[in-house]
């Protein structure tokens, strides 16, 4: 994977990748895909970083370390796995084209041979002919943005929502997710239908919005910001009226403004997380996401006791949402309520539950990082690279400083020099920006520094 700068932030969105994503995302909520995490974040690993140019670089030893956490050295043959899951995910793919994604305008292949993903557009005559996905290489998306193309590409993928089953919403201890599969109850196809029949925009805005809510984790990672914050600011163009759109902006203008260093565009950041959480909460005040993106945009803004007040109103309104949890999670991680924080997670964590695309199970693992309860964090991250979530520099940070806090010192030593091999950032400064007493990131530090780890020059 590309080293990562998070001092760097740009807020353009290229047209035609928001077509490729978008077929990605409905891809990631589909029925075919629900139960396939692992899959999931394969293909969305390979999409993204094709996205952003780097498909050339794709190499079944990448994704073994970026998207399983596994390297020769320690793991075996870590490839072999990754071989495995192309084969899976090709077959996953074809089903998924033969049935719910038969009218796909734009689809994605992982041909035989490689994991780098092949895009190819189809026409609607095409789409109505096609019972299965075609093997022969369609014509590729145009290498410069068309902008009038990407409305039409928006708008069907809307349809599609209407009449697709939406996998499975399951409840373990009360608690329920509309995080990757999306309910499919009559309640809800109601509730869409009512805003389709407001105009097709309108519910496009909201499937635009929720799908980008569950691309924000890793929030360290900062490229992953800058593309659902392209969605959230389409979510607002399409219906400007949507709470939604503009409370997803003010969590990754948040974020982004936590990420970057002191200077102008934190300002600037800060400002616009500010101006579109206040937008959101004036559109509709009852929303708890309304009033978690407001708490996010505070905690931006150096006001931890009110992003606490927030958070924890927000948890008031809806207190079985995951997205919800993990705002007020990692609210009380910032503020040094650990113990909050992990009774927050742990019935989740116990409950055995699918966390995909949420931060809850970080949260566990930070909560009890600064408990003291290092095998636990090491757990808790072990099971998170197995069910293929995300690895990212914080929780990588956080592995090592666990280790070496229990005297793991080769094992440390080793993550240490993944680290800054792979994210050559001030990882250390970046946690303290998002931490209220700098003694808690100090300590993260200290132990980086006891493994090998060094900031870069």
């Amino acid at each position: 994977m590309a080293k990562l700068d998070p001092t760097i932030v740009s807020s353009e969105f290229h047209g035609d990748s928001a077509q490729v994503l978008s077929a990605l995302s409905e891809i990631l909520a589909s029925a075919t895909f629900w139960n396939a995490d692992r899959l999931k974040s394969f293909l969305e690993y390979v999409v993204l970083e094709t996205v952003h140019g780097r498909g050339d670089g794709i190499r079944g030893k990448t994704i073994a370390q970026d998207v399983y956490g596994r390297r020769a050295e320690t793991d075996g043959d870590p490839e072999n796995v990754v071989r495995v899951d192309a084969r899976r995910l090709r077959r996953r793919l074809s089903e998924y084209y033969e049935d719910e994604g038969r009218d796909a305008k734009v689809r994605i292949h992982i041909d035989s041979g490689g994991y780098t993903p092949r895009f190819e557009t189809v026409s609607d005559a095409e789409a109505a002919e096609i019972d299965e996905p075609s093997s022969a290489p369609g014509p590729p998306l145009p290498d410069q943005p068309k902008h009038h193309r990407t409305l039409p590409y928006w708008v069907a993928g809307a349809a599609l929502f209407i009449v697709t089953a939406f996998g499975a919403t399951f409840s373990i201890y009360g608690f329920h997710t509309h995080s990757s599969e999306i309910s499919a109850s009559s309640g809800r196809l109601v509730e869409r239908q009512a805003i389709l029949e407001k105009s097709p925009a309108a519910l496009q805005a909201v499937n635009m919005a929720e799908q980008a809510r569950d691309l924000i984790f890793p929030i360290f990672d900062v490229e992953r910001q800058r593309l659902s914050l392209g969605f959230f600011k389409e979510a607002i163009r399409l219906d400007p009226d949507y709470a939604g759109g503009y409370a997803g902006a003010a969590q990754t203008t948040g974020t982004l403004a936590l990420l970057s260093p002191a200077g102008d565009q934190k300002e600037t950041l800060k400002t616009q997380a500010r101006s579109y959480a206040e937008k959101a909460v004036a559109l509709d005040p009852t929303d708890p996401w309304s009033q978690s993106a407001a708490s996010w945009a505070a905690m931006a803004n150096g006001d931890y006791a009110e992003a606490s007040r927030l958070s924890t109103r927000a948890n008031a309104m809806a207190p079985t949402d995951l997205h919800v949890l993990e705002i007020y999670g990692t609210v009380a991680l910032a503020n040094g309520d650990f113990q909050l924080a992990l009774n927050l997670s742990r019935p989740l964590i116990e409950a055995q539950e699918k966390l995909h695309r949420t931060a809850n199970r970080n949260v566990y693992a930070v909560a009890n990082f600064f408990l003291g309860n290092y095998a636990e964090t090491l757990q808790a991250l072990k099971i998170a690279a197995e069910q293929g979530e995300p690895v990212s520099s914080g929780m990588l940070a956080f592995k090592i400083a666990a280790h070496q806090a229990l005297g793991h010192t080769e094992t440390a030593q080793r993550h240490a020099k993944i680290l800054m091999d792979t994210w050559p950032i001030p990882i250390d400064e970046v946690i303290a920006r998002f931490m209220r007493d700098p003694a808690h990131p100090d300590r993260v530090a200290g132990y980086l520094k006891q493994a090998g780890w060094s900031p870069p020059d």
